[in-house]
């Protein structure tokens, strides 16, 4: 059963039910007012000749049956007197139905005045009886089927309009359910696109008064989500098959020098004085493999986002040891550096160092031998301590710049140079454009720092990387 036959039955059945109880209430009441009226009635009885039948009591052996007739006719009520040699004298005038064949004060025993109820030949009868010490027993009765057939007919009309106003209710409900589940509809509808793969559709909003509309926003805000989960996921197995077969090729490189050597060692085709030329490249390419790997697995280490192990270090004597590393690697470029003496921050040592040196070794590897270089520290504050202001050795941020003033990127390659195993043509180009994995690394320890790296650069301008490393929280 749908949700709307669920809703529409449910209405029905309240509705009925509703009904059903005004219905036997009124039935009930009405029952009780007219069987309170035929009391009254018979309580205030005046049927001979409009006098109380008491009058009537002590001289009722001078009224012949004619005589009774003629003071009781016409009337509604039914009126026995028995006689004290037992006889019934019976009179009813108009009274409907036919009075019974069996008297009604055989059936009526030692009932006084009260107002009863008696049943004789299957009709019920409302009745009081008066006694009179020496004079004979009389009994008034008044007939219920009126009452009967009165309620009766007041059921009858009430089914028929109860079964109007659930027609009537049923189609209203059918009408107003179809519109007011519509918005069901439409989600269902979505929901069996998006599971066809159109991702894109989206749930009507409605109003934000209303459930559905808040179910919709709520459906809106998950599909959002779900999108840029599929999405996100579509990218990383993207980024994974890119990156399985970069690394491939990465790796095939150095083996296949390798295997090639080595065949040649093997054969004999390689003199005794290119044999330690051999070995020795047989040994490089060994060492950019393991280098390589290597930086595989730091990457897939940082990727697992473990919890890195953070001190108090000071950063500027990083940088001055990379500057270092830099000036002997190219003694004939220029190098400047602004440092501060010191600039504590909060971080992991090894993972920091490696940060600064790929920087720098970046800047080398990728611009003319003669391309001056600039490295500039500058030492961000540590948030005030509650209880006053924080102290020189507190850990805080960190910017570091590292600025070339080579040839630059294009912005198609700067887009992409954090990406791993990119490397511009041009770079492939001169032989020397490493493994692609340096920025990345860089890119990677910053985020795992809570920081982030940006570059800047444009053709004929120079390129600047910034390092941001905030102040530690609280």
């Amino acid at each position: 059963m749908t949700l709307r036959l669920k809703l529409m039955s449910g209405l029905i059945a309240l509705t009925a039910l509703g009904l059903v109880i005004v219905g036997g209430a009124s039935v009930f009441a009405l029952r009780a007012y007219l069987d309170d009226r035929i009391d009254q009635q018979l309580t205030r009885a005046r049927v001979l000749g409009g006098l109380p039948a008491a009058v009537y009591l002590s001289r009722w052996e001078a009224l012949g049956r004619a005589g009774v007739e003629r003071a009781v006719a016409p009337t509604d009520y039914l009126v026995e007197i028995r006689r004290t040699d037992g006889t019934v004298l019976r009179i009813a005038g108009s009274v409907t139905p036919t009075p019974p064949a069996t008297p009604l004060l055989d059936a009526a025993g030692d009932r006084g005045a009260t107002p009863f109820t008696v049943i004789a030949d299957r009709e019920r009868y409302r009745a009081v009886v008066r006694d009179s010490p020496r004079g004979p027993r009389v009994l008034v009765a008044l007939p219920l089927k009126p009452v009967t057939e009165t309620v009766h007919r007041l059921v009858m009309i009430e089914v028929a309009v109860g079964l109007t106003v659930l027609a009537a209710i049923a189609v209203l409900a059918w009408v107003w359910l179809t519109r007011g589940l519509r918005p069901l509809r439409q989600m269902i509808s979505t929901a069996s696109a998006i599971a066809g793969g159109d991702l894109d559709r989206r749930v009507p909003a409605g109003s934000a008064r209303s459930e559905t509309g808040q179910l919709a926003t709520a459906l809106n805000t998950m599909l959002g989500q779900i999108q840029a989960a599929f999405a996100a996921r579509v990218t990383s197995q993207e980024q994974l098959r890119r990156f399985a077969a970069d690394a491939s090729h990465e790796l095939r490189t150095p083996l296949t020098s390798i295997r090639g050597y080595a065949d040649l060692l093997r054969g004999g085709m390689v003199t005794a004085v290119d044999a330690d030329d051999a070995l020795r490249r047989v040994q490089e390419e060994a060492a950019r493999m393991s280098t390589l790997v290597d930086d595989l697995l730091y990457l897939a280490h940082l990727d697992e986002q473990r919890p890195m192990r953070r001190a108090g270090i000071d950063l500027a004597g990083l940088v001055r040891d990379a500057v270092a590393d830099l000036r002997v690697a190219a003694p004939e470029r220029p190098v400047s550096a602004e440092l501060p003496a010191s600039c504590v921050v909060l971080g992991d040592e090894n993972a920091l160092r490696q940060l600064a040196g790929n920087l720098l070794t970046n800047a080398r590897v990728h611009t003319p031998p003669e391309t001056p270089i600039e490295v500039r520290l500058q030492a961000l504050p540590a948030d005030a301590a509650p209880t006053g202001p924080a102290g020189p050795g507190t850990p805080g941020g960190a910017e570091l710049h590292v600025i070339d003033h080579g040839p630059g990127m294009p912005p198609e390659v700067a887009e992409h140079v954090f990406d791993r195993f990119y490397r511009a043509a041009d770079s492939r180009a001169r032989g020397h454009g490493g493994n692609g994995l340096g920025l990345s690394i860089v890119a990677a320890t910053a985020a795992a720092h809570g920081g982030r790296v940006e570059v800047s650069s444009a053709v004929g301008a120079g390129t600047v990387f910034r390092f941001l490393l905030p102040a530690p929280a609280g």
